[in-house]
């Protein structure tokens, strides 16, 4: 098959950018034709992925946003009928399936009203950008599914999101969770990482470790855990918490919080780093109340790892967590005092699961969750609602 690829910008190391890369490489190794329609790309030598560049004015962001959708569609419709199925990974016009990888734009607009500064308000009240993206947006959630096909989204979460401002029917969505290589974590080696780790930093092993992964601080919800922590402190004999993320701004604010509170030696704040699995192999606790985020990839990572889970329900990875009833997911903005509470509640779970020797079946189970998000079991997914659809448009044109 021809298939087609938009979006703004490939980078396969990042993002939900990573995520068309990975699809257009899984395309193209099962002998398909991939165009990907890019205003930037890197160089690379893709055996069956071309990439064509649509230009972009880029004087302001409405002018960007804009004139990639209407240069995008200018391109496709003009070579249309040589691609059997185009997939949208950034806000465009001509789509079989839209990948709903960034939030409902309306949802997003109305958290920054309820959550955000005098600048969010300016922001969204003089930006000519938010009103561009709602009209882009409002047609591809058109009643008229003919105009803009499928909607691929990352969670229930966003489905309910979506149709909060649209009348979608839900047979137009399809929920599938980003494709995540899970083997790379080295499960065998988790005890020889978690004493390695821990004695670098400084960490007893009767120590209980909290781990929060994840930029944007503020919507992540980590002033909330350091709150959280301060509480605990006060009956839990010892505690610590890893900060792993860059946040300029919200580091500084964490931190002058965490010394107000008198934690500020029980919080390590560890900054950006390539190798993720000695933090989860550290850990004992992954807590992340996210106030607003459209799925939540570390959450998965952890699981991954065994470890238990507290998570926001502003999360999209909320809803596969509660579903499979493997964490606790908490109401948001979290309230301090309950988060300490259900910290403390599964450290003592922990510690009966490790006394009555079901720690590793406990375990087990979580990491079977994640690999639900394999990233073979993903691309399977989304490869056959690719021929689906392929066959629909195939069957319609011999009508």
């Amino acid at each position: 098959m021809n298939i087609a690829i938009v979006l703004m910008k490939y980078n396969p190391f990042g993002g939900y950018e990573r995520q068309a890369a990975i699809l257009a490489e899984t395309l193209a190794k099962r002998g398909d034709s991939v165009t990907i329609f890019t205003n930037k790309w890197i160089d690379e030598n893709l055996p069956g992925i071309k990439f064509k560049k649509v230009k972009m004015i880029k004087l302001s962001s409405w002018l960007k946003v804009l004139s990639f959708a209407l240069l995008s569609r200018f391109h496709l419709n003009r070579e249309k009928e040589q691609f059997d199925v185009v997939i949208a990974f950034d806000r465009t016009l001509v789509m079989d399936i839209y990948r709903a990888g960034n939030a409902c734009h309306k949802e997003w607009l109305n958290f920054r009203k309820k959550t955000g500064s005098i600048s969010d308000f300016i922001s969204i009240a003089i930006n000519p950008t938010h009103t561009i993206i709602n009209r882009i947006e409002k047609r591809i959630f058109s009643e008229n599914p003919k105009k803009t096909g499928d909607i691929v989204v990352l969670s229930g979460l966003s489905i309910q999101q979506i149709q909060r401002y649209y009348s979608v029917g839900d047979e137009r969505f399809v929920v599938i969770p980003p494709a995540l290589d899970l083997n790379r974590f080295k499960h065998n080696r988790l005890l020889e990482h978690r004493m390695q780790q821990r004695t670098s930093l400084r960490i007893d092993d009767d120590t209980l470790t909290l781990l929060h992964v994840g930029s944007g601080f503020r919507i992540k919800g980590l002033k909330n855990t350091i709150e959280a922590l301060a509480i605990l402190l006060k009956s839990w004999h010892n505690a610590k918490l890893l900060v792993v993320g860059t946040d300029r701004d919200g580091t500084r604010q964490c931190k002058k919080l965490s010394k107000q509170l008198g934690v500020e030696n029980y919080v390590e704040f560890i900054g950006g780093v390539t190798d993720i699995g000695r933090f989860y192999a550290t850990a004992d606790i992954f807590v992340v109340p996210s106030l607003f985020e459209t799925f939540c990839i570390s959450a998965v990572e952890a699981l991954a790892f065994g470890l238990p889970v507290i998570i926001g329900k502003g999360a999209g990875v909320s809803f596969m967590i509660q579903g499979e009833n493997i964490g606790i997911v908490i109401d948001v903005p979290a309230d301090p005092f309950r988060l300490a509470e259900l910290i403390e509640d599964i450290a003592l779970n922990e510690q009966v699961y490790k006394s009555e020797g079901t720690i590793d079946q406990v375990r087990h189970q979580r990491r079977t969750v994640a690999f639900q998000c394999d990233k073979e079991i993903i691309l399977g997914k989304f490869l056959s609602v690719i021929d689906e659809i392929a066959e629909k448009k195939t069957n319609a044109n011999r009508n």
